[in-house]
């Protein structure tokens, strides 16, 4: 299941406050809330500390924190994984961020795709990867599911000093030596088809050594920009659980509703489901647009607050989601039928249809089960594509 991503920038009072005020049509206001955590800074960044067991993890948490590993609060090291578990450490140099050490990719026995899920790995604003010796198959799975989350992330190449003195033991000289590191790693990313990260080279006890400093500088200055993407990426979650209360009751309603299109159908018209099923999916249409109609009034509101022009938020509001056919087809299929009973009850042709006894109860009863789940499919869907349309005025809003 995935994580709940509302207590990460609000407490428990502000939720409720944000899903009561939404469910009462304050729509624009839950943005506008939403907008000021950004602007305010004070963004909680959860940074992942990647890699195979062994490659430095903990040290280099440590030494980014000032702390040795037998300081009270470090990280444990030692060349085996602690926990199972992720742990998070705070990252005194920049309030709010914290360094998370993640089990080694290959220390708990799992594939990747289990592995990912036990570390939650999706839960993280930014990843560091941590990798000695050589380029792993394992950095370039991780890189790639970063990636596709349009995530940002760091590469790090640990123990550089034991690079440093096999190279002076070989008479290599260490600059071309450090050039040929990077380039091999710029290589198998692009053999990956990842986009190559920044990389540093460096070692867990040398603070002030190699790449040290420069990666400090690089998380500091690319700190807004992590929290921007954050932000950004967590803004569709964010509404879906902002909206979660409202759909629930209406999704209520909505079945309550398909429910009595089959019954009244059968004692008002037993003989056009269709008509019966057009009825009450027009009433209930018009019903769940007023309820989630957003105001000309609120969509200035909102333009006037981010500074983008009404038409643009329009624009994108209204822009049409990708067909889904898992529901496409069922509905296809519920009205055919739907439309077979109507026509086969208008023509008479319903003999084939009826019990021995000559009663139409069988033609009745498929016209009444294929209106209402038809009722109830089509409603649904047009109540999440209402709910997303709200989603993308968010994203156009607040990005």
């Amino acid at each position: 299941m995935a994580q709940s991503m509302l207590p990460k920038y609000f407490s428990d009072t502000e939720m409720r406050s944000l899903q009561t005020g939404y469910s009462n049509g304050d729509v624009v206001s839950a943005m506008l809330r939403i907008k000021r955590v950004e602007d305010s800074g004070n963004v909680p960044i959860n940074i992942a500390v990647l890699g195979d067991g062994g490659a430095g993890k903990s040290t280099f948490i440590n030494t980014m924190r000032g702390v040795r590993s037998g300081d009270q609060g470090a990280a444990p090291v030692g060349g085996y994984e602690a926990s199972v578990n992720p742990v998070g450490y705070p990252y005194p140099s920049l309030p709010n961020v914290q360094l998370w050490d993640l089990p080694g990719s290959n220390s708990l026995g799992f594939e990747m795709s289990r592995y990912l899920k036990q570390v939650q790995f999706e839960s993280y604003d930014s990843y560091i990867i941590v990798s000695q010796s050589r380029f792993r198959e394992s950095d370039g799975e991780l890189s790639k599911k970063i990636q596709q989350q349009g995530k940002g992330f760091y590469y790090i190449r640990s123990k550089i000093d034991n690079d440093a003195y096999s190279m002076q033991m070989q008479g290599t000289d260490f600059g071309e030596g450090q050039r040929q590191i990077r380039q091999d790693c710029l290589n198998n990313f692009h053999r990956v088809s990842v986009d190559p990260p920044a990389i540093f080279l460096i070692s867990g006890l040398e603070v002030t050594g190699y790449d040290f400093p420069k990666l400090q500088n690089a998380l500091a200055s690319d700190l807004p920009k992590i929290k921007s993407t954050a932000i950004r990426l967590a803004i569709p979650r964010m509404m879906q659980e902002i909206q979660r209360p409202r759909r629930q009751i209406l999704m209520w309603g909505i079945r309550i509703w398909a429910l009595l299109t089959g019954p009244l159908g059968v004692l008002l018209a037993p003989r056009f489901p269709i008509f019966s099923a057009a009825l009450f999916m027009v009433s209930g249409w018009i019903y769940l647009r007023r309820q989630l109609c957003i105001s000309e009034r609120e969509l200035g509101i909102l333009s006037g607050a981010v500074a983008k022009p009404v038409s643009l938020l329009k624009a994108d509001m209204d822009r049409p989601s990708p067909p889904k056919w898992q529901v496409l087809v069922p509905k296809l299929l519920l009205g055919a039928v739907t439309l077979g009973c109507t026509v086969v009850g208008c023509t008479g042709r319903d003999s084939l249809f009826r019990w021995p006894n000559d009663s139409p109860v069988p033609l009745w009863l498929c016209g009444a089960g294929s209106s209402m789940a038809l009722t109830f499919l089509f409603l649904k869907d047009y109540l999440d594509s209402r709910l997303r349309s709200v989603e993308h005025l968010a994203n156009s809003a607040l990005d």
